[in-house]
């Protein structure tokens, strides 16, 4: 038995309120239930419904009135990782991009005796700027106290020869550990499809630090840059991927004169002196340029004196020559065909089976 509340009313009675209520007892059943029972709809009727999952504003609001240990709670009861606030990544620096008021080599060095004029005018020049490459000194001190610029110069000689090495072996890694991350991409490019040969000599003059400058870049980050003047006999050759020479050689030496420039973050305490940069003065001549192998063209000379109308006439020449040269490599001789031409008695037999034709 079903029962059926459809209608419910109010009425007043001597003064009282009674509830009526009618209720309406269905004894009888319908014959098919109110759905299908074929269950190949089912799918069907499950899609008509979607579940969405709405935000609860109400606990938002919440979760913001929560204290750091109640949200903290909150999070790792319902398994959500902590929202975390919006901060700049920490950047390292281990170098600078350009050197530090960079030294300007003489013009003439490396040429002039020792009491030439431009010498002297060197060693007076060296001599004004020994004060500030002092007071540069006495702060790299306070951070190496080993530090000696005499004693520096034969570790940076030593320096630049393994980078240089490193860079013929194409070890990267110990590359990197030689050069600034700026230097190290300089001293690679053009080399991916090249062989680079390069040699250390001998020294013509001992190396010397001609200059020493630091500065604080960041807050805490005090970095140093010494200049070391390097007089030598080198030797270096470039191939290219075919193994013909670009550039120098391997058996001529040749004297090279460089200004190179060593770095170090003195407020890092595991930073070491690599190689930044190289000072190429604006009076230094341009280095020889690269020799590139191309494929020689087949250029036809043509006669000044002749006309438009020969040039056309000999253009057309040549293409019909080539033309012909193409249609007899096509077609073959009679006589190298390796089937040969039928007869009128071979067309006769005709019950015969033959292979007539070309290869």
């Amino acid at each position: 038995m079903a029962l059926n509340l459809f209608r419910s009313g109010l009425s007043t009675t001597n003064n009282r309120h009674v509830l009526i209520t009618l209720i309406n007892i269905r004894t009888h059943f319908t014959k098919a239930p109110n759905h299908h029972t074929k269950p190949k709809w089912r799918p069907y009727r499950r899609a008509k419904v979607l579940d969405i999952d709405l935000p609860d504003f109400d606990k938002d609001r919440k979760l913001r009135s929560f204290t750091m240990a109640e949200q903290r709670e909150y999070f790792k009861r319902e398994g959500i990782p902590p929202v975390r606030t919006a901060e700049y990544k920490p950047l390292f620096i281990d170098a600078s991009t350009e050197p530090f008021e960079a030294y300007v080599p003489p013009e003439g060095d490396g040429k002039a005796t020792l009491m030439s004029r431009d010498r002297l005018n060197q060693f007076y020049t060296s001599l004004k700027k020994n004060l500030a490459t002092r007071k540069h000194s006495s702060t790299i001190r306070k951070h190496e106290p080993d530090f000696e610029p005499l004693l520096f110069a034969d570790i940076a000689q030593q320096k630049y020869v393994d980078a240089h090495q490193a860079l013929v072996s194409r070890d990267e890694e110990r590359l990197i550990q030689l050069v600034t991350p700026g230097s190290f991409a300089e001293m690679g490019r053009g080399l991916r499809y090249k062989t680079l040969r390069w040699k250390w000599i001998e020294e013509i003059e001992p190396s010397y630090v001609v200059a020493i400058k630091s500065g604080e870049i960041l807050k805490g980050m005090t970095m140093a840059q010494v200049t070391v003047r390097m007089h030598s006999k080198q030797t270096c050759a470039i191939y290219d991927r075919f193994g013909r020479l670009m550039f120098g050689s391997e058996t001529i030496p040749k004297d090279v004169l460089e200004y190179i420039v060593f770095e170090r973050v003195l407020t890092f305490p595991y930073s070491q002196w690599r190689v930044h940069s190289k000072i190429l003065p604006s009076w230094l001549p341009p280095s020889d340029p690269l020799l590139y192998t191309f494929e020689k063209a087949n250029i036809k000379l043509i006669d000044e004196g002749s006309s438009e109308d020969a040039i056309d006439d000999e253009k057309k020449r040549d293409q019909i020559n080539k033309e012909q040269e193409s249609v007899t490599r096509t077609i073959p001789a009679p006589n190298e065909l390796k089937t040969p031409i039928p007869t009128i008695s071979d067309i006769s037999q005709h019950h015969k089976k033959r292979t007539i034709g070309y290869t």
